[in-house]
């Protein structure tokens, strides 16, 4: 059975110091006594906060492992490391070298979405962190949170299966033979960079040249890796009545000293 904590004393009835010493021995009692013994209405209602701070805490720690869930919750993993230009660079040519891969397994009947699959997590931050992705092609499902989602874009939404999205007819698998990142500015700020700029994206068919517009955001991980955990793609405002820009032109008038030409 539990007891309260008794504090035995002797002092002078009806005395200042009998008023505190009773003041003592009942906050020991509140202290020491179960939940149970006492609970008053505020009390009541911290408890119905903690509660609700506790589940809050569980669904960060499962959250954790699957950063991009439904729950609404955003994870942000600290890093103490420092990123630099020429890690975004690595990094750039990492994604564009990847694509180009993906489309050529594809072509030759080899493991494009075992490519794929290992592109998404090498070089996304899905297992890290919160990963912000607005792919070009995309109208009924802008985003993308997940690595099965950003899968689905990249290799087609009918070649995943259960996973897949309609409307993705698979980015990676176009094919591309060429793609080329034009930084307009690179900005570094600890363990973090964004990039913006255009990239160019020659078709392996045909030819053609296509220029997207990008944000991308990347994180340094205390593992010494550099993942993406934001990328935005738009295709250039056109005005009305004008024609088509040559991309190629565009590409190489630019004098950006961030120009950096992946083939």
């Amino acid at each position: 059975e539990h007891r309260p904590a008794q504090l035995i004393t002797v002092v002078p009835a009806g005395s200042h110091l009998e008023s505190i010493m009773m003041r003592i021995v009942l906050a020991a009692f509140l202290f020491a006594a179960p939940a149970s013994a006492y609970v008053a209405p505020a009390a009541r209602a911290s408890a119905v906060s903690r509660s609700a701070v506790a589940s809050r805490a569980h669904a960060v720690a499962a959250l954790t492992k699957t950063p991009n869930s439904e729950a609404g919750l955003v994870i942000k993993q600290e890093s103490k490391q420092t990123i630099t230009e020429d890690e975004v660079y690595a990094a750039q040519r990492a994604w564009a070298d990847g694509v180009v891969a993906i489309g050529k397994a594809h072509m030759e009947g080899g493991d494009y979405i075992g490519l794929a699959t290992g592109a998404a997590s090498s070089l996304y931050a899905y297992d890290y962190d919160a990963v912000l992705f607005k792919p070009t092609r995309c109208v009924d499902q802008q985003f993308r949170p997940t690595p099965e989602n950003a899968l689905s874009y990249f290799v087609g939404g009918k070649n995943v299966g259960d996973i897949g999205i309609s409307e993705d007819g698979g980015f990676a698998i176009q094919p591309w033979s060429k793609v080329r990142f034009n930084n307009h500015a690179v900005n570094c700020n600890g363990p973090t960079a964004i990039a913006m700029g255009n990239y160019f994206f020659t078709d392996a068919k045909t030819g053609d040249i296509s220029k997207v517009e990008y944000t991308f955001g990347y994180r340094k991980f205390d593992d010494g890796n550099v993942r993406i955990f934001l990328h935005h793609s738009s295709v250039p405002y056109k005005k009305p009545g004008s024609a088509p820009a040559a991309a190629s032109a565009s590409a190489s008038a630019s004098g950006d000293k961030h120009i950096h030409i992946y083939l």
